[in-house]
């Protein structure tokens, strides 16, 4: 009535029409902004609860924290409760003995790790590694009920009690802090503890005037609050600009700075309501927890939390801000809850949203089931359209290239088309096939197809209609879901059941079914890429059509995207592609985003499956999904608009910013042939005969705690990590005895991996005769026994005379078959070609033959005698062994014959027995591959060796001497002078001779140092080289 009144005065003094145009725009404005409410702070937030309902053991939160493992720890009257985002656990004396409380009431987790719950009539227990603590009334505790708990810089973890407060140092003494005078410690009730920036301690008690400062060890109360007379305080904070806000119970709200109270007037229930908790964010938002619901204060300004009812009217004990910037509340009654910033902006219009399009100038038209709304930046504006179809079933929009709309109604007026003034309509009365539109595009300048539920109409320039439909004969089915012009021209006409109709001068000339290659026969959309594929939504599956020209007869190229690869259903209703390599999809579970890179491998057989990201509530898309008509967009700034079956989503990729935190990984319990151990982190021992374990883990991250997915590896058992999956629990059967060791490491829905990989140890004891020293034993036993066998057996064929023939031909075999380890034993230490010899001379055994050139290598240990000290003789002849046993390996594959071995020295040449041209090239490779076997053996040796070679050319004389230990060695001036090199080489280097040098000239891949003058025993100097 006073708005009237006003209006009636306005218009009385506006003399001219000017006036009077400009007062009806102000009336305008003001009528535009009641409908068009503006934006709340929590707009783009999503709550999500959980209560007895949801997994939570009871239905209140006395407390909630996040600990440094990454878990939510809640504190309820069932005890203290582990949440990971998927499974909660409760952990108290009932299930756990290692556990002192049955409730929890307050946590805290000290700077040492150690985890501190105040019980409420149990006292104060300490979860530590070093063992768990309780703390009661017999230990110095004031009260067994313990209300607050905090940490000071100093370290000292203070208590509040239901009869006073006292604070344990680090070496846990407890120590009684005094009041004032004028106040008693006696009946005081311990609300809140905090410690400020300052490291001071600061009190609120459920008693009257309860506001106290610790100063050097004494409680007082603050002069700045005497001018209230009686208050309650109930909650404390301080925030980063060093601000404190205060909760003075049904008084409202305070802030002090420099000792100046200020009573705030915010106009929400904060002025009346008693505030229980305080908490400033990383973005500096101050959220507010009440007695009766939750208030923040942003942009300066405080606004109440109006959405879900799980937390609107709640008690909320405490609020908290988690490693990945979600915020936290512990409620009375109504379990927790945690708030996470949505990636989506939300327009929630209450009503089914069908299609949408971007015009010229930017503004956004959608199509719901009550007209056509219309977005101005972001902003709903009204206009002639808008009003007109107000109540209006809308199907589809679409923009023209001359900045017109095409509106396709489910009914008359059929199809309109309005140019920012005036609007036209088609309907079945102007020769329109139907007035059910569907969908409806612009083909040339003023020609549109227009699709309907009993056919296609064309509506030429002229105004006037050509209509196709299943009884004239052109169309076999004439229900028109799709239209699209493709890159060539030409029309592909989607239908309901009987495939796609393709279009060119009016005419239809050919026709796409499942028969041909796409998934279904029902189609929802159709589009093209960057590339020109086309690509067909269907309620079958999505089909891609890979280099098609659609204007000559050709064969489908075609790949499919069903729910066998992963994308969880088989109707698709429309696929389209950002500028990020993603494409996106609308489908009756929702909105999905797949990767381009992934679906290219899926249609080169590269993999099988694709990785599926699902956006739903926990993203901020707060809504029922999407319909099979919804027709999605990318604007020109790159954004996508959803069409919903309650508004409108929007997701920007600019402002979207993947999260950057990891997420945290933790083995939580081994089951040992059904017995549950907690993981301790030690070796688990699992006795002989086990038969199955199943380890059980999973993974920290609330962004979207069920896309979480894990790899996981048992050495000893697996050859590599697993492919990751969601699964959290693994089983083993039967493992082989030994160590082995298992790693497990998560991946978050964002494809950032932990980096905590988490370990756990253990060892399988083996059964007796698993063990080697037993087989060692019972094979000695047996042969024992074989060997008593065959000596009585032996004795009895010496006595039993008819058995001397058989005892002959044993003896025969028994000689063949030395004869053959004796042949194999020379050949084992003698070139095949000198034992050949040696077999064919009778008598003196001893010959020799002259080389004209040959390549001699030695090589020795460098510093053995030190190295070797501390070893026994078995230790070293087993180092030497595995050493030597590599050389030997390489100089048979290489052409190369060891002479012999002495000591720690090692001897071989080239171009002995046989002539070898390429004798110098082969040993210089030869020692070079002795460096690298070297470092191979050192990797795992525990007797690590350092060598040092030298290489020397020339003629040879080599031969066999000795009668009975026959041995094939070489002598000569060359022999001695390659002995001298590898006295003078470096360890771990390779020296050679001038003459070898000159031998290599020309070969490649060899590198020397420049001379280096050796004196040589017998020679004086030389000049010799390393080899690079």
């Amino acid at each position: 009535m006073v708005f009237s009144k006003k209006f009636a005065f306005i218009m009385f003094w506006a003399d001219n029409i000017l006036m009077k145009k400009f007062i009806f725009s102000i009336l305008g404005l003001t009528l535009s902004f009641l409908c068009f409410p503006q934006n709340s702070f929590f707009d783009n937030y999503v709550y999500q609860s959980w209560s007895e309902f949801g997994g939570l053991s009871g239905t209140t939160a006395n407390d909630i924290y996040q600990t440094k493992d990454g878990y939510i720890q809640i504190g309820t009257y069932e005890g203290l409760v582990k949440f990971d985002g998927v499974e909660f656990k409760t952990i108290n004396r009932i299930s756990d003995k290692e556990y002192g409380f049955a409730s929890a009431r307050t946590i805290i987790q000290d700077s040492r790790g150690n985890i501190w719950v105040g019980s409420n009539d149990e006292g104060l227990h300490k979860i530590s590694e070093d063992g768990n603590k309780i703390y009661t009334m017999e230990n110095g505790l004031p009260n067994n009920s313990v209300r607050a708990l905090c940490e000071d810089t100093k370290g000292n973890i203070w208590v509040g009690t239901a009869a006073g407060v006292i604070y344990l140092t680090p070496d846990e003494k407890l120590i009684n802090p005094q009041f004032g005078a004028g106040t008693t410690a006696n009946g005081v009730i311990a609300s809140n503890l905090y410690c400020d920036a300052s490291g001071r301690i600061w009190l609120t008690t459920s008693n009257e005037n309860g506001l106290f400062l610790c100063v050097d060890g004494v409680f007082k109360p603050l002069d700045s609050f005497e001018k209230f007379s009686t208050y309650f305080a109930t909650a404390i904070f301080q925030d980063h600009k060093g601000q404190f806000w205060i909760g003075l119970g049904d008084r409202g709200i305070a802030t002090m700075r420099n000792n100046k109270v200020t009573l705030l007037q915010t106009g929400t229930l904060l002025d009346k309501t008693p505030t229980c908790t305080i908490l400033e964010d990383d973005d500096d938002v101050i959220w507010f927890g009440t007695e009766h619901g939750l208030v923040v204060y942003a942009n300066n300004t405080f606004e109440e939390y109006k959405g879900a009812p799980e937390l609107v009217g709640s008690n909320i004990n405490r609020i908290i801000q988690d490693r990945e910037n979600h915020i936290w509340f512990a409620t009375d009654r109504n379990g927790i809850g945690k708030m996470t910033h949505g990636k989506f902006t939300m327009h929630r219009l209450g009503l089914t949203v069908n299609s949408l399009a971007e015009a010229k100038d930017g503004k956004i038209w959608a199509a719901t089931d009550k007209g056509v709304l219309c977005y101005e930046n972001d902003t709903r504006v009204e206009n002639a359209l808008t009003r007109y179809t107000k109540d209006l079933r809308i199907r589809h929009v679409e923009a023209t290239s001359d900045g017109r709309l095409l509106v396709s109604c489910y009914s008359k007026p059929g199809e309109l088309i309005y140019d920012g003034k005036t609007i036209k309509s088609w309907d079945s009365d102007h020769g329109l096939a139907g007035n059910k539109v569907r969908v409806a595009i612009e083909s040339a300048p003023d020609e549109y197809y227009v699709g309907t539920t009993t056919g296609l109409s064309i509506i030429h320039k002229d105004g006037t209609i050509t209509s196709f439909k299943q009884n004239t004969g052109d169309l076999d089915t004439e229900y028109i879901m799709a239209i699209y012009k493709d890159s060539h021209g030409v029309i592909w006409l989607g239908t309901d059941g009987g495939g796609i109709f393709l279009m060119k001068d009016e005419k239809i000339f050919s026709h796409i079914t499942s028969a041909d290659g796409i998934a279904g026969n029902v189609i929802f959309k159709i589009n093209q890429d960057a590339n020109g594929n086309f690509w067909i939504c269907t309620g079958s599956g999505i089909t891609r059509i890979k280099d098609y020209d659609s204007t000559r007869t050709q064969r489908l190229h075609c790949n499919t995207i069903n729910s066998e690869n992963g994308i969880g259903t088989n109707s698709v209703f429309q696929i389209m592609f950002d500028e990020a390599n993603n494409a996106w999809i609308t489908n009756n579970h929702g909105l999905a985003s797949l990767s381009m890179a992934e679906i290219e491998e899926l249609f080169s057989g590269e993999r099988q499956t694709l990785t599926t990201k699902y956006y739903n509530r926990n993203d901020g898309l707060d809504s029922d999904g999407v319909t099979s008509t919804a027709r999605a967009i990318i604007d020109s700034q790159g954004r996508l608009w959803i069409p919903l079956v309650d508004g409108i989503a929007v997701y920007d990729p600019q402002k979207v910013h993947k999260s950057d935190i990891l997420p945290l990984v933790q083995i939580e319990t081994i089951t040992i042939d059904s017995v549950v151990h907690k993981n301790s982190g030690e070796m688990i021992v699992l006795k002989p005969g086990t038969k199955r374990i199943d380890i059980k883990y999973t993974g920290i991250s609330f962004d979207a705690p069920e896309r979480l997915s894990f790899s996981h590896m048992l050495t000893g058992f697996d050859s590599d990590y697993t492919i990751p999956v969601s699964d959290r629990v693994v089983s083993y059967t039967n493992l082989s005895p030994g160590k082995h060791s298992f790693i497990v490491y998560a991946i978050n829905g964002n494809g950032l991996q932990s980096n905590n990989d988490e370990m756990m140890f253990f060892y399988q004891k083996p059964y007796l005769w698993q063990r080697p020293d037993f087989w060692i034993v019972t094979v000695s036993l047996l042969v024992g026994a074989s060997i008593a066998f065959f000596l009585i057996r032996e004795h009895r064929i010496k006595l039993e005379n008819i058995r001397l023939e058989a005892l002959v031909q044993a003896r025969t075999a028994d000689l063949e078959i030395e004869k053959d380890k004796s042949d194999r034993l020379l050949r084992s230490i003698l070139p095949d070609k000198i034992a050949d010899k040696l077999k064919e001379i009778s008598g003196d055994k001893a010959f020799g033959e002259d080389f004209e050139n040959v390549t001699l290598l030695f090589s020795d240990i460098v510093g053995f005698t030190k190295v070797s000290s501390g070893h026994n003789a078995k230790e070293i002849v087993k180092a030497l062994n595995a050493l030597f046993s590599r050389f030997d390996e390489r100089a048979k594959e290489m052409g190369v014959e060891k002479i012999k071995t002495i000591g720690d020295a090692y001897m071989a040449a080239c171009g002995v027995p046989e002539a070898n041209e390429n004798h110098a090239r082969i040993m210089v490779d030869f020692a070079k591959g002795m460096l690298k076997d070297l470092a191979d053996y050192n990797k795992t040796a525990d007797i690590k060796f350092e060598i040092r070679i030298g290489l020397n050319c020339g003629p040879v004389t080599a031969g066999v001497i000795g009668t009975h230990k026959f041995i094939y060695d070489v002598w000569g001036n060359t022999v001695n002078v390659a002995s001298r090199m590898e006295t003078a080489a470096d360890p771990g280097g390779i020296r050679i001779t001038e003459d070898l040098k000159e031998n290599l000239a020309g070969q490649k891949g060899l590198k020397f140092s420049d001379p280096i003058e050796c004196q040589v025993k017998g020679k004086g100097k030389m000049k010799t080289y390393n080899v690079l």
